[in-house]
């Protein structure tokens, strides 16, 4: 079992591997994920104007008029950074948003049993005046002729409203026990779907790029949101995760964790949309992704005063059920 490496610096990035993986972040740009590649192939636009980022969901509670751009907070601000004491974890914290009053810490490094990237984020709510509602929110961005696909939960689909300035619903390639959906860079929009079984998948040529999450319940989705979501633009396509809809209380945190895997298939397989093939690579490269050698979240990823909602692993931590019933899928004004 190859070892997880340690982060070196190089230029402004700060980089790491671990067999056949190698991975690269930003500090600068908000801890973004710069690179992340699997036998030298890319599963990501790699640089500081794609990769992958995290933020605060629905957007339209980041400016009180206007839902784009993302505040500097969560997409260009200086993070500060530390790592674990092996060095083979890489800790990025942000400064504090005064709009949505929340700060978020990010923990990235590869966990030699799952053979996978895990990525913590941690969210917290530097208010003192009142709970916080939002969901954690991670995209990536791959490449024009990707092929992508997930479980399904349930028929859920979000249509965004007339007028809302929003993508119209982009309409699925194919549509079964899990979504399809072929990007030939020729249209622009985005879905939102209820994924289920706690995956989603990203085919480029034969690369086989698998994220996994904790699956969402519909009724926790984020106001406008879903936890699986597709955004299509020329040459790029966006793969998007939410977590749930939560109501945080001044000084708490949520912690949320998605893991990424890789694997090279066959030329044998058949990669067609639909392809029995594809169903179980997926299934299987999410499977061994799911075991872990993290037993817990260190303390020391949590801004001083903070604690967390859920474990690791998405599981409830003692007297966090109340705190996440408290949550409701009507926005709260901001102060």
């Amino acid at each position: 079992v190859a070892s997880a490496g340690k982060w070196t610096k190089s230029g402004e990035w700060w980089g790491t591997s671990m067999g056949g993986y190698s991975a690269a972040v930003a500090p600068k740009k908000a801890g973004k994920l710069v690179k992340f590649q699997y036998q030298k192939l890319d599963a990501i636009r790699p640089g500081e104007s794609d990769g992958a980022f995290f933020w605060p969901a629905p957007q339209h509670q980041w400016k009180p008029t206007a839902n784009w751009p993302p505040p500097a907070s969560f997409t260009d601000s200086a993070y500060s950074v530390s790592f674990s004491p092996d060095s083979s974890r890489i800790f990025m914290v942000g400064p504090p948003n005064p709009i949505t009053k929340l700060q978020v810490t990010k923990r990235f490094g590869f966990d030699s049993t799952a053979n996978a990237l895990v990525l913590t984020y941690v969210t917290t709510n530097f208010g003192t005046d009142s709970a916080r509602h939002f969901a954690p929110w991670e995209t990536s961005r791959g490449y024009t002729g990707s092929l992508l696909f997930f479980p399904k939960a349930t028929k859920f689909k979000f249509v965004n409203p007339t007028g809302s300035g929003l993508q119209p619903d982009l309409p699925m390639t194919r549509d079964d026990s899990l979504g399809w959906y072929s990007d030939a860079g020729t249209k622009t929009g985005k879905f939102f779907r209820d994924g289920g079984e706690g995956w989603l998948a990203q085919l480029k040529d034969s690369l086989l790029f698998v994220k996994l999450y904790a699956d969402v319940d519909s009724t926790r989705f984020s106001p406008w949101e879903s936890d699986v979501e597709i955004y299509a633009e020329n040459t790029l396509i966006e793969n998007e995760l939410t977590g749930p809809w939560t109501a945080i209380a001044p000084g708490d945190s949520l912690v949320w964790t998605t893991k990424w895997a890789c694997a090279i298939l066959p030329k044998t397989a058949n990669l067609q949309v639909g392809s029995t093939d594809l169903k179980y690579a997926a299934r299987a490269l999410a499977r061994s992704a799911a075991m872990t050698s993290i037993r817990r979240v260190p303390r020391a990823l949590l801004p001083a005063g903070a604690r967390p909602l859920v474990d690791v692993r998405g599981r409830l931590l003692s007297k966090s059920d109340r705190a996440l019933r408290a949550g409701s899928m009507a926005v709260l004004p901001m102060p």
